[in-house]
């Protein structure tokens, strides 16, 4: 509950601003009289005058800000692409400026800016749940939301003083780097690894504060329930779940909606919502009744004869048409394996999009209240009677 999102804004091109990272500044590093030195050790000549790459970006930064302040999301966007390909470009071999030291000095001072992040929150009192490349998730220990959303800015304003005067003290630098409070999740599922306890990479969902669900009539990520006679929304959003794929199906993805927007709204009644939901789809699904959400949608990305040692179901599926290969195949599995959608001639496999399409977007939900799928959906009676 009431997890803090913070991320630094633009990471990697405020690390090459601070540090004054430049394929110029590495080469005349050895006859500068100022140095800067990033985390691993490697050495920049010191000074604006050193470097090309800092300047450019001291241009740019302005820039996208007055771009997302007259609300240009385009040129916000593109800005933001350009500037990270500073970083890109030093890591990628058909670049000119190619050099594995200097863009490996950014990513790990990305790594041990994090690692500070996570200590300074710890020091704290704080527990950090999850961190990727440029992000750290902070349990606020608020029983309140409100109370965690007043809190978090604050916070946040504390922690960019004290690195600022941290990289000052540490490296002699001057910090650009800049921590932002991006958002409050009321509640958070981080998931984990499939068959596994660690943690999974950018897969999580979770309950956004503050949300203006109530002003728009439609969002994508938008979960509808029934409650009392009145209908509540429920705004979840998800990152690296099923829901967000294009390969899952339509069925799959309004299951994963449905279930994390009855934990979310209600924990304490989740159990008896998610276990009649999910009993009424299986009824449903096995009856024929939401056929039309069976369909999987995958790119073709190389011509259908290139695969030989492993062919996948949707090139299975374009090898038994005598049509041109579409760009993106939509399929279905049948009991004769899959089949285009707009060919199918044999009956569908009901029983494999229950035990690939249902059961492993509802399992996470499932683990969180204790309950086991099979018992859930009433197929348990046979093992019962051994």
């Amino acid at each position: 509950d009431n997890v803090w999102v913070c991320d630094f804004r633009s990471l990697y091109p405020s690390i090459i601003r601070t540090f004054n990272i430049d394929p110029l500044a590495f080469a005349q590093a050895d006859d500068a009289g100022a140095v800067v030195h990033t985390e691993d050790g490697t050495a920049f000549a010191g000074g604006r005058d050193a470097a090309i790459l800092p300047g450019m970006l001291d241009a740019l930064f302005p820039a996208r800000a007055a771009a997302k302040a007259r609300g240009d999301a385009v040129a916000s966007q593109a800005i933001k692409i350009l500037m990270n390909s500073f970083y890109g470009v030093l890591g990628t071999r058909a670049c000119r400026f190619f050099n594995p030291r200097i863009a490996n000095a950014i990513t790990s001072q990305g790594r041990a800016l994090l690692k500070w992040s996570s200590d300074w929150f710890g020091e704290r009192g704080y527990q950090v749940l999850y961190g990727d490349t440029d992000s750290v998730f902070v349990a606020s220990g608020a029983a309140d939301a409100q109370a965690a959303a007043r809190e978090g800015p604050r916070l946040v304003e504390a922690f960019n003083a004290d690195l600022s005067a941290y990289l000052s003290r540490r490296f002699g630098v001057e910090s650009r780097l800049e921590l932002e409070f991006e958002k409050l999740y009321t509640r958070l599922y981080l998931a984990s690894t499939r068959g596994g306890s660690r943690g999974a990479s950018k897969r999580y969902a979770g309950l956004r504060h503050g949300s203006d669900e109530q002003k728009r009539e439609y969002l994508p990520k938008i979960a509808t329930r029934r409650v009392t006679g009145v209908t509540q929304r429920v705004e979840v959003e998800f990152v690296g779940m099923e829901v967000v794929r294009r390969d899952w199906t339509e069925l799959a993805k309004r299951v994963q909606r449905h279930l994390f927007a009855h934990l979310f709204k209600d924990p304490a009644e989740a159990t008896d919502a998610i276990a009649g939901f999910l009993k009424t789809t299986v009824t449903e699904l096995r009856a024929g009744a939401l056929d039309e959400e069976l369909v999987y949608r995958k790119g073709l990305r190389k011509a259908v004869d290139s695969y030989t040692t492993h062919v996948p179901p949707h090139v299975q599926a374009v090898k038994k048409s005598t049509q041109p290969p579409p760009r993106v195949v939509a399929y279905v599995m049948t009991a004769q394996g899959p089949e285009l959608a707009s060919e199918q001639r044999s009956p569908l496999d009901r029983e494999h999009y229950l035990d690939r399409q249902v059961k492993p977007v509802a399992q996470p939900v499932l683990e969180v209240l204790g309950l086991v799928f099979d018992q859930v959906i009433g197929d348990d009676r046979q093992i019962a009677l051994f």
